[in-house]
């Protein structure tokens, strides 16, 4: 299993082949469809911790509503890094040629103030 502990630089190729070791390890659940459903939920997550972090700033409990959002994010990208295996895509690729064309496209300006 790659070894997520030890170190340094991690790609997304590496973090791909971790969650192929560990859903064979947890017989977790292939299903792409149900695990979309999942990072939908996981996404709720997201909302819900943000929200606490909002209501936190400058407070004591900032600190832990930020790695709250932290752990929920986390879980999102670990969905995403599954659902990219279900769907034998490498997400390193996908997310390299996405950005290229990314960086050539205009999107329309926003209202100000929107």
């Amino acid at each position: 299993m790659v070894d997520l502990g030890t170190r340094d630089r991690l790609g997304i190729r590496d973090l791909q082949a971790f969650h192929v070791e560990l859903d064979r390890d947890k017989d977790f659940d292939l299903d792409l469809f149900r695990n979309v459903a999942y990072l939908v939920g996981e996404l709720g997550e997201v909302v819900r911790a943000a929200r606490q972090l909002e209501r936190a700033k400058g407070l004591a409990e900032e600190g832990s509503a930020r790695d709250h959002v932290g752990e929920e994010l986390a879980d999102c990208l670990a969905y995403l890094l599954k659902l990219a295996n279900y769907a034998e895509v490498d997400l390193q690729a996908a997310y390299v040629k996405k950005m290229e064309q990314n960086v050539t496209r205009t999107w329309p300006q926003k209202a100000h103030g929107a």
